[in-house]
């Protein structure tokens, strides 16, 4: 083969003479860099659409998980409803228990109190108190039911609201008595 030929390199556009000066060669550069911050700015637009993909993708899961958390919340909100219902009842529930006439320790209140000669016809208790209407043989037993009360650490006040001899011709006294209770019970 041949040695290799130098190639001539041939213009058919020949160069003006103002690109040779100063501002040819600056406008020849502004053109070369222009060129790259295009290819640039095209590739900055391209990461951002994609990006943009991305961000619409996590938008509709978060919408869809709202959505889920939305309808779980709203199923416990009748849940919550009969909840808080329920607990206003309790609390009225408490309320009575607490404000209760305790039937047994009256009673038995009662019976520590009262002397063998006696027997009550009718027991009323309600929430200030108990009353008794009954018959006794004497006036000692009378006396003793009377002191036996007031000395009662259970009740407070004690009235004796009358008094009389029974009808029957036995010789009972019948009463009425009206027993508070003790403030701090």
């Amino acid at each position: 083969m041949t040695a290799a030929r130098k190639l001539t390199e041939i213009n058919l556009l020949p160069k003006e003479r103002w690109e040779t000066g100063v501002l040819g060669k600056l406008l020849k550069w502004a053109l070369n860099i222009g060129r790259y911050v295009v290819v640039f700015t095209e590739l900055v637009v391209i990461g951002a659409f994609l990006y943009r993909f991305g961000l619409d993708r996590q938008l509709t899961d978060l919408k869809e998980e709202i959505g889920q958390k939305q309808a779980l919340v709203e199923s416990f909100g009748d849940f919550e409803a009969k909840f808080r219902d329920l607990q206003e009842k309790l609390k009225i529930v408490k309320e009575i228990e607490g404000g209760q006439v305790k039937a047994d320790q009256v009673l038995d209140g009662v019976s520590q109190i009262t002397p063998l000669d006696t027997v009550y016809d009718s027991i009323l208790i309600d929430e200030e108190g108990v009353t008794l209407e009954g018959q006794t043989l004497s006036e000692v037993g009378l006396a003793t039911l009377l002191a036996k009360a007031q000395g009662s650490q259970l009740f407070e006040g004690v009235a004796l609201e009358s008094v009389s001899s029974a009808t029957d011709n036995q010789g009972a006294i019948e009463f009425r008595l009206k027993l508070n209770y003790e403030t701090n019970n």
